[in-house]
């Protein structure tokens, strides 16, 4: 049997390694595989390196609003160090933005930077400022992963561009995330969240006939962005385990959104159909797919095959409705959509919603009560997968604070933070010393202006 010799941390300095007769995973649950030490500050051992993902991994984050700092802060919840540089006066953009509360601005924790930023800590820093160069270079030289989400070409005129930054460090992975990526005819434009949702067509097949292109109620295209540009950061890092070398990483808000619309795009791209407006209806699925209004508020249901559609007909006490020609097919609800849906709504204003919820369920129908997004905090579900994660409350806020936890769970630790977001430049003294900067030396960026 030939003995293979396995990498356990990706951390650019870590050197750790075992010698194993399997690589399984298997193996390594069964304790079949000894102890290493991972040579990273020597601070862990390999179930260390096991535990949390990114465990060992410095990013530099220079991201701002939401897209970037969604990444990074997936990162940071997978173990991942994150170092946020903004810009010393005022900061990332973001923090601007969404403030709920008088206390949220004055802090500089909008509801924006206080829900992508939890686990960072901070470095303010002007990029402009003659020093920035030294500092960076610094960063990037200790770093596994640096991810910015200017407009296309900004950091390269600064002096930050990915040739030679990679140059610096060879086993560096730099991300660029833009409206429109790197390259191409629209690459140099400014864009959010709105406009790519327009561009991608999301909008067109969002909302009613009557109401035209709607945009979707929150940032969709932001944070499905900053999920994409996660996953291809661990995609670079997991290649840079087998080759030792960095990646460039080129993410586009475009491309993730129209992503997302494959079902969508594949009716023009491969039927010649254009698809259709289909309101709070699931498309294809001819009514039963719907939001009813009940005696108390509204239920969303999706009765999405023929046995739920029988189902859910014989629960709310229409089962003739079943055998009925004019609603037995998908086809025939359609063609008589508008008479179908007032007989549903007769039927569903006769209880209230959450009562709908669990009636319906049991009988095998997915159905939910429209929750306001206040009472997601109380919900039984949501509390057993601890999606939402207590913390000490960041520096000028008071009260209770949460950390928006990840869509997944693991086997091992996390995810998770142990601490809020931070204030600009809460951490410059501790990370430039880290640098192996000076007291002087910091003493004198502070006095300059670069921090």
């Amino acid at each position: 049997m030939v003995k293979q010799s396995v990498r356990l941390c990706l951390h650019s300095s870590c050197n750790a390694t075992l010698v194993a007769c399997s690589i399984s995973r298997t193996a390594v649950q069964a304790g079949c595989i000894p102890h290493q030490i991972c040579l990273y500050q020597k601070q862990h051992s390999w179930r260390r390196c096991m535990a949390q993902p990114f465990a060992g991994i410095r990013v530099v984050d220079f991201t701002q609003v939401l897209a970037g700092p969604y990444a990074t802060y997936q990162m940071a919840l997978l173990g991942a160090e994150v170092i946020k540089v903004e810009h010393p006066n005022g900061g990332d953009q973001g923090r601007g933005l969404l403030t709920p509360t008088p206390e949220s601005a004055a802090a500089g924790m909008s509801a924006l930077a206080s829900a992508v930023n939890s686990g960072k800590r901070s470095l303010s820093l002007d990029l402009k400022h003659e020093a920035s160069q030294a500092i960076v270079d610094r960063l990037v030289e200790r770093a596994d992963v640096l991810v910015e989400n200017f407009k296309a070409g900004t950091m390269g005129k600064l002096g930050f561009g990915q040739e030679r930054l990679r140059a610096l460090n060879p086993r560096l992975v730099y991300c660029s995330i833009s409206g429109y990526g790197q390259s191409g005819p629209r690459s140099h434009a400014a864009a959010y969240d709105p406009v790519i949702q327009a561009a991608s067509g999301i909008m067109s097949v969002t909302g009613y006939p009557e109401t035209g292109p709607t945009k979707v109620g929150f940032w969709m295209c932001d944070m499905t962005t900053g999920m994409n540009a996660a996953f291809a950061i661990a995609s670079a890092l997991y290649r840079r385990a087998h080759t030792g070398q960095g990646d460039y990483v080129d993410v586009s808000m475009l491309d993730t959104a129209v992503s997302l619309m494959s079902p969508m795009a594949g009716l023009p791209l491969n039927y010649d159909v254009d698809p259709q407006i289909s309101g709070n209806g699931a498309p294809g699925t001819g009514g039963p797919s719907s939001v009813f209004s009940t005696a108390d508020g509204t239920v969303t249901v999706a009765a999405v095959t023929p046995t739920q559609f029988v189902a859910m007909v014989h629960e709310i006490g229409r089962g003739d409705l079943a055998e009925d020609e004019r609603f037995a097919t998908s086809e025939a609800r359609f063609a008589h959509a508008d008479e179908y849906r007032r007989l549903m709504l007769e039927a569903f204003a006769n209880d209230i919603a959450e009562n709908w919820e669990i009636r319906l369920n049991a009988a095998g129908v997915p159905a939910s009560k429209n929750k306001q997004v206040r009472e997601l905090r109380d919900d039984a579900q949501l509390i057993h997968r601890e999606m939402f994660q207590p913390l000490p409350p960041p520096p000028g806020i008071t009260g209770d604070f949460h950390a928006v936890n990840l869509g997944f769970k693991l086997s091992y630790d996390g995810p998770g933070v142990a601490e809020p977001p931070p204030t600009v430049g809460q951490h410059n003294d501790d990370i430039l010393g880290e640098l192996s900067f000076s007291e002087d030396a910091i003493a004198s960026f502070k006095t300059s202006g670069a921090i």
